[in-house]
């Protein structure tokens, strides 16, 4: 067999596992991809992934200082609805 035999669609394979992570892993990944084309990179995982380019900088960062959030927790604590306190 030749190597020419071998074609894959890496595009919609990225896509298809992008889909399937997780909120951080997908900031995370989307940062990746852009530090892997320096120049316009953000820009690029943007459109590539449908996401903001807030997003991808933010997952960018956090590659860059090795910040994780912790194991087990998909959210900030503290997010999401506030509790209505009646006295």
């Amino acid at each position: 067999m030749k190597k020419s035999d071998f074609t894959y669609e890496i595009e919609e394979h990225e896509k298809f596992f992008f889909e399937h992570l997780p909120e951080c892993k997908k900031r995370q990944y989307a940062g990746l991809e852009a530090m892997k084309n320096s120049y316009n990179g953000v820009s690029i995982a943007s459109k590539k992934f449908g996401i903001h380019k807030h997003t991808v900088r933010k997952g960018k960062k956090e590659l860059m200082e090795h910040t994780l959030p912790p194991v087990g927790k998909i959210r900030q604590k503290g997010g999401g609805r506030k509790k209505n306190f009646i006295c």
